[in-house]
């Protein structure tokens, strides 16, 4: 008989941005590198058909803090964060005794909301508590030159997210090797959120410099057919503002 636990586990939630399922050495990728997190799979379980509950980065999140999908939790879009008043599993492990704490990237709507956790270390929620409202509008929305900026800002450096991933990183740690290790002392919760590989599309050279040489499809990615998704794409063009060039650059970065 499998051994029974003496107390209850301790939790480690990590999170990363816009990481797409299958870019991990534990997954098969072809030349992807990803030596912590196949160490880490190697000792857990990898749920081959779990989805993401929205394309977007906030209703998401709202999803995964509830354990909804997203027409349940009404939280439809990046204009309106989490804001914790439906109950997050935050709450009941909270609630029932246990500490929560989180590091890094919330993106709900502020820190002054009760998100569920007991501490919130280092956070990041939506400036002004109301997300990207542009994308709501469905009838001629205005030119969007951010994606000018997400081109040209691709390739080998550091930018203010990977310090900010560093500074949750060291916190993690600190805070981990900081709790208690004794048999009877209380389990303990931990969402730890990072930005990476969020835009800009930077990486430290150290990084960058396993993939820039690679022979990469640079082939723009076409979209489906269909009017709305015309509009959108119209309205935030990534590839009008890559060369072949930039675009190897951000795929390496």
């Amino acid at each position: 008989m499998p051994r029974q636990p003496t107390s209850p586990p301790n939790l480690l939630v990590i999170i990363s941005d816009e990481h797409r399922r299958d870019a991990m050495g534990c997954e098969g990728h072809p030349f992807v590198q990803t030596p912590n997190l196949d160490r880490l799979a190697e000792r857990g379980t990898r749920f081959g058909n779990a989805y993401t509950a929205s394309p977007m980065c906030v209703p998401t999140r709202a999803a995964l803090a509830c354990g909804r999908h997203v027409h349940q939790t009404g939280f439809w879009d990046s204009a309106t964060p989490y804001d914790g008043t439906m109950t997050s599993w935050m709450h009941r492990l909270r609630d029932n005794g246990i500490e929560t704490t989180s590091i890094g990237k919330l993106h709900y709507r502020s820190g002054e909301d009760d998100n569920g956790f007991s501490r919130e270390l280092l956070p990041m929620h939506v400036v002004g508590g109301v997300g990207w409202a542009i994308g709501l509008l469905r009838d001629n929305p205005p030119p969007y030159d951010v994606t000018a900026e997400l081109a040209a800002d691709s390739g080998a450096g550091e930018s203010s997210y990977t310090a900010y991933d560093r500074a949750i990183t060291d916190a993690a740690v600190d805070w981990i090797t900081s709790r208690p290790d004794a048999a009877d002392s209380k389990p303990w919760a931990s969402f730890v959120s990072l930005v990476s590989p969020h835009y800009p599309l930077t990486a430290p050279s150290e990084f960058y410099d396993l993939y820039h040489d690679l022979d990469f499809d640079l082939t723009p990615q076409t979209v489906p057919d269909h009017p709305e998704i015309r509009t959108l794409a119209s309205f935030f063009d990534y590839d009008a503002h890559f060369t072949p060039e930039s675009r190897r650059a951000a795929i390496a970065g």
